[in-house]
């Protein structure tokens, strides 16, 4: 490109390209290499000759807004590398991938070479639909030019082992057992209006479901544009930070929530959209990269198939699906176009047959939750299928064993301490209610005792697909976070909090003390945002408003973060409560001195593990601190059942009373798991540490 090019010059040049390159170019397959001076059409761009590797001629004197159309067959939709070969003596150039005269991919931004004909590779990515169609390359800032554009299709790199069931517990291949502990991606495929602090309205009336807010774009602004914003609300609540952010707050699952009419065209039923597959693939390809597992979700089916009051199967109001046989066929032809695209993708931990489901009776659920799976099974004979709870319980299914069932789970949602759940107020008394559910009561029996049990007697693993640990817990969130984690993984139970993000107008300032639904939330330093009335904005507003979430500043909560990311070590203290496995022992909030939990109810032959990391062989200095109104206390450190150090616990004079004991004990190096055993019970601990000689 030359700069100074006289522009009746560059006009008679790109009218002999036009002539050149329109002259038998034929549909180009991808993945593949498009020639740039293969195009069909162009504005403002003009060839010359190329010294690049292979010769030939490349696209120049390209300035801001011209652009170059081709045609091209993709063998099957999904999203594709994409190698833009560029050179350029001024860099600053813009390109995006566009359709229909609308960017479907993201912006890419070109840099100087060092010449007009110094190459260079510079890569993006865009989603495409199978079939024969037009694609369009826009310069959104010239000053470059263009030799050719390839395209593959992408991939991760990264081959998860496939999960399966083994009795009551998630393993993978080699039958190992996997901890699945993660979150969901609330509010991204299926909308939640309160977790964007009910922002939207039309006219001034508040809209409470996705879709009045589809309905009033579409009113507005036609069912193609409709699409095009919701798009952009999609590309920009979630990307490629939010999952770094879960990885790093310690998750290896996302629990991913969508409606049915993000797969099937629902103006056109049993009908996949060309985009079908762009934000599952997405999310599985992303979540993949980071070591994580994808639990499909499917949270809203045609219909609807939620209780009337509930708006996040898409629309508040009556569950139709369960009343018309056309919404529950086209369910299970949702399944079926699922499950023969994921049968092979190991990454893909289990399929979520329908969410909270309660618009119906249990047995009628079972009944056609049993449907479902006879129908993922005809297609995916492997992955593991999640038949959904009813808020009465699973009672209904019966033993999905005796049917002959494999790779089968049950899933449920717990939400102590909320909508009349042992609700208490204040963070403590949250606290020690999260702590009883967790730990049972003293007897053993009770709260989540009883559903381990059922799980066991049923020898089917299980999900616990929602639930909310930290929001009224205050200062104590993040342990509870962590150990609601820690026991439902004990259990061999699969766990997926709600949820990833929420917003509010005037955004968090960092303090876990009082935080809201998300692990994350936006930044009150630069990340607020104010309400949006969709029924008197542009579209330009509204594409503006909602790319903001792309940008805006966010927080995580850093005592759930640090506690989820926590690991007993030589040298720092254990808090005791953190075990990993134990019998028999329960937590309580502490009056020591940092707060917090300790262990208590302590009976004799209880115990407690812990998966610790010891750095050297040798000895090591023991701390234990301890309460007890009793004499005769007595704890062992103990390694597979043998006795390590015993020490005696003194009466202290009250539960509440603290004291540190001491002892020695001689460990070798490597991972091992140490535990705590009461040979004599009656007495609490609230942390104990071990520290090299």
């Amino acid at each position: 490109m030359k700069t100074t090019l006289h522009y009746r010059v560059k006009w008679l040049l790109a009218l002999a390209g036009l002539a050149v390159a329109g002259a038998g170019h034929a549909q180009t397959a991808l993945p593949g290499k498009l020639e740039a001076e293969s195009y069909t059409s162009m504005t403002g761009v003009a060839l010359e000759a190329t010294t690049d590797t292979g010769g030939g001629s490349d696209v120049g004197w390209i300035d801001a807004n011209d652009s170059m159309t081709y045609s091209v067959n993709p063998g099957s939709a999904g999203w594709y590398n994409v190698q833009y070969r560029v050179a350029s003596a001024t860099g600053g150039g813009q390109v995006v991938l566009a359709q229909n005269g609308k960017a479907i991919g993201e912006t890419t931004t070109l840099p100087n070479t060092g010449g007009w004909q110094n190459w260079t590779t510079v890569s993006a990515h865009v989603f495409l639909a199978a079939g024969p169609q037009s694609l369009t390359v826009q310069a959104r800032a010239g000053g470059f030019n263009l030799n050719w554009i390839n395209f593959s299709p992408e991939t991760t790199g990264v081959t998860l082992p496939a999960i399966r069931q083994n009795g009551k517990f998630w393993v993978d291949n080699a039958g190992n057992r996997v901890n699945l502990r993660g979150v969901n991606l609330g509010n991204w495929l299926a909308l939640e209006m309160w977790m964007m602090n009910s922002n939207l309205s039309n006219n001034g009336a508040g809209i409470g479901d996705q879709c009045h807010l589809e309905s009033a774009l579409s009113g507005r602004f036609g069912a193609a544009e409709k699409e095009r914003l919701m798009s952009v609300f999609r590309d920009s609540w979630i990307s490629g930070r939010d999952f770094d952010l879960m990885k790093g707050m310690g998750m290896n699952v996302v629990r991913l929530p969508f409606l049915y009419s993000l797969i099937e065209d629902d103006a056109h039923p049993y009908t996949l959209r060309p985009d079908a597959w762009k934000y599952l693939d997405y999310a599985i390809n992303e979540a993949e990269k980071r070591g994580m597992y994808v639990i499909l979700d499917l949270h809203g089916a045609a219909g609807g198939q939620a209780a009337a009051s509930e708006q996040h199967d898409g629309c508040a109001g009556a569950a139709e699906m369960w009343t018309n046989t056309t919404y529950r066929d086209r369910t299970k032809w949702l399944w079926d176009m699922i499950a023969s695209r994921y049968k092979n993708r190991s990454s893909v931990a289990a399929y979520d047959l329908l969410n909270e489901p309660w618009g119906t009776d249990a047995t009628t659920l079972a009944n056609f939750a049993y449907e479902l799976f006879n129908v993922v099974r005809a297609k995916d004979a492997n992955h593991v299928i999640l038949l959904p709870g009813h808020n009465s319980g699973i009672d209904a299914y019966g033993n999905p064993n005796t049917r002959g069932l494999s790779n089968v789970a049950f899933w449920m949602h717990f939400y102590p301490g909320l909508w009349g759940w042992n609700e208490v107020q204040g963070a403590t008394a949250q606290a020690n209610m999260h702590a009883t559910w967790l730990h049972c009561n003293a007897s053993g029996t009770g709260e989540s005792c009883d559903w381990n049990n059922k799980l066991t007697a049923l020898n089917t693993p299980f999900l616990i697909g929602e639930f909310q640990p930290w929001t009224l817990t205050g200062s104590y969130g993040g342990q509870i976070t962590r150990k609601t984690y820690d026991i439902y993984n004990m259990y061999g139970w699969a766990a997926t909090s709600w949820a990833y993000k929420t917003v509010s107008y005037g955004g968090s300032n960092g303090d876990t003390n009082s935080w809201g639904w998300g692990l994350v939330s936006n930044s009150s330093n630069g990340g607020g945002f104010g309400a949006l009335d969709v029924g008197s904005a542009t579209n330009a507003a509204i594409e503006s408003y909602f790319r903001g979430f792309g940008t805006q500043a966010l927080v995580r909560n850093e005592s759930i973060a640090y506690w989820m990311n926590w690991k007993a070590e030589a040298g720092q203290r254990i808090e005791a409560e953190m075990f990993s496995n134990h019998s028999g022992m329960r937590m309580e909030t502490t009056t020591d001195t940092g707060g917090g939990f300790n262990v208590g109810n302590i009976d004799t032959n209880d115990w407690m593990s812990y998966p610790i990391n010891v750095p050297k062989t040798g000895g090591y200095n023991l701390q234990f601190r301890v309460a007890s109104p009793n004499n005769g206390g007595q704890l062992v450190l103990s390694k597979n059942a043998t006795d390590l150090a015993a020490l005696a616990v003194p009466n202290t004079g009250g539960w509440q009373n603290w004291t540190t004991i001491t002892g020695t004990v001689y460990l070798t190096a490597g991972q091992q798991d140490l535990a705590i055993f009461a040979r004599a019970g009656g007495w609490n601990i609230n942390w104990w540490s071990l520290t090299a000689q």
